[in-house]
């Protein structure tokens, strides 16, 4: 009989449910969520109170749960960024913990929950209203804030306790104490789950760092946390790192090896170019990439090897010079390269060997580098380049784990269908001719579905033909309405 998990994902985009079910499902596990109706829809918060119901439901048949408390919560890792409860009541919500142990004694569960991310842009569609005018002001408040108390250089905290002044003159008092008074709600929740941690409730707890920089009241009470799990002892059981979207796919990947018994899985690391990525800190991270990089090996209980020794798998990292561009932002790498001709004669060597290999495609943020496929390297078994960093890293290693075996067989040659279709071909390529011809702040839903559409599907096909892909886009949807993120339904490429 099929092993089967529970799982409560972050909001409904396929990134974060369906893309990681499809992961599971390669190790021959079946994860199941509740229907998408429940989860919410961007602003709109996900129905609690029939998740809650759902997952009661679901506790007596299935082997362990990955559980979203934000969603729990909050209904959703963006509504928990504006919603009014009060902060007993959501305390509250994380009543459903025991009540699962009650239910599933001697079941693994596994939680996680972002520390609430400061966005640097005037744009409110994911954050309370008033960072439509304010947007900029606050996060530059938080971050001179942080780094006015912790800065090891005298002239940098002089210069930076003169801009908290200057800003709390420019934001008005009662928008600045909001969103303290918001951040010190969520911040008690965070730590009621760090209880549950404490007392056996929760077996594994992770707190990943949402879009965050060197400095601010996330890295402030980031440091807090930290101070906290090292007081009680729990650094086993509970982990801190840079990420968010990535985490239903790394503790997936992590339970199904811990119920399985697997041993650690062996991963040799190959930069193509590693002085520039021993440079890099990561766009919207608070640490080198190597720091991301060695988080998300951890997170599902992978361990390096040197090249030469016996790995399970190669990951290939791929990235140009000390800074990443960004797709989504339209910045241009600061320091193109050309691909290394060892690195490619190296990669062609494994692929013609058949060692299972992977690519953690880190040029840019937002989507991956084209520039790799064209430069002779081979199709990986896995890929990832979406998002940040360790969203690209975590899914990407969460793939290799599951998939262990079966890297090379049908399920993941589907699934390497579908991250080079989304993060090659749409996010670096299609997604920027699609923001040129059409202005998403004045057209309708569908006239920019049928623009993505017109694009999307004969690229895909093309694309697919092109470099041997099992499977190209049969249709698409946008599942918020707008470009950033779209559902793509594969077919068999005939």
């Amino acid at each position: 009989m099929k092993r089967v998990l529970a799982a409560i994902p972050v909001d409904a985009r396929p990134a974060v449910r369906s893309q990681v079910q499809e992961l599971v499902a390669c190790a021959g596990w079946e994860l199941r969520m509740p229907p998408v109706s429940l989860l919410g829809r961007l602003r709109l918060p996900g129905d609690r109170d029939a998740l809650h119901d759902w997952l009661l439901e679901q506790a007596p048949h299935v082997d362990g749960f990955v559980l979203s408390l934000d969603m729990l919560v909050y209904g959703g890792l963006v509504p928990s960024r504006f919603i009014e409860d009060r902060g007993q009541d959501l305390l509250q919500r994380l009543q459903i913990l025991l009540l699962l142990r009650k239910q599933a004694p001697n079941r693994p569960l596994f939680a996680f929950a972002a520390t609430m991310r400061i966005s640097n842009n005037a744009v409110a569609e994911e954050e309370k209203d008033y960072w439509a005018a304010h947007g900029p002001q606050l996060w530059s408040w938080s971050f001179h804030q942080d780094r006015a108390r912790h800065a090891p250089e005298p002239e940098a905290a002089e210069h930076s306790t003169a801009e908290v002044l200057r800003l709390e003159q420019a934001i008005p008092a009662a928008i600045r104490q909001d969103y303290l008074n918001t951040r010190q709600r969520n911040l008690e929740v965070t730590l009621q789950a760090l209880q549950a941690v404490r007392t056996g409730l929760i077996d594994r707890l992770v707190l990943p760092q949402d879009d965050t920089a060197e400095w601010g009241l996330n890295v402030a009470e980031r440091r807090r946390l930290q101070a906290q799990v090292q007081a009680w002892a729990l650094q086993d059981r509970v982990a801190i790192y840079a990420g968010a979207d990535e985490v239903m796919h790394t503790l997936c990947a992590r339970m199904v090896a811990q119920l399985e018994a697997r041993p650690p899985l062996c991963v040799a690391l190959w930069p193509g170019d590693a002085k520039g990525l021993s440079a890099i800190r990561a766009r919207y991270e608070d640490r080198p990439v190597w720091d991301s990089i060695a988080a998300q090996m951890a997170a599902v209980g992978a361990v390096a090897v040197k090249p030469e020794s016996k790995a399970d798998v190669v990951l290939a990292l791929h990235s140009q010079g000390r800074e990443q561009g960004d797709w989504a932002m339209g910045l241009a790498l600061p320091e193109p390269r050309e691909l290394s001709a060892e690195w490619v004669r190296a990669l062609q060597r494994l692929h013609t060997r058949g060692q299972p290999w992977a690519m953690a495609d880190l040029a840019y943020a937002n989507g991956g580098d084209p520039q790799w496929l064209a430069g002779g390297v081979p199709l990986p078994d896995a890929y990832a380049g979406w998002n940040t960093a360790s969203n690209t890293l975590g899914s990407v290693l969460a793939q290799c784990r599951l998939g262990a075996a079966q890297l090379q067989g049908p399920a993941s040659r589907r699934a390497l269908s579908l991250r080079l279709l989304e993060d090659l071909l749409y996010q670096a390529q299609v997604r920027q001719t699609l923001r040129a011809q059409v202005d998403e702040s004045t057209c309708s839903p569908q006239e920019l579905l049928q623009a993505a559409r017109a694009l999307m599907l004969p690229a895909s096909r093309a694309f697919a033909q092109a470099h041997g892909l099992s499977h190209c886009v049969s249709d698409l949807s946008l599942p918020w309405d707008r470009s950033f993120e779209l559902d793509l339904q594969l077919e068999p490429l005939a």
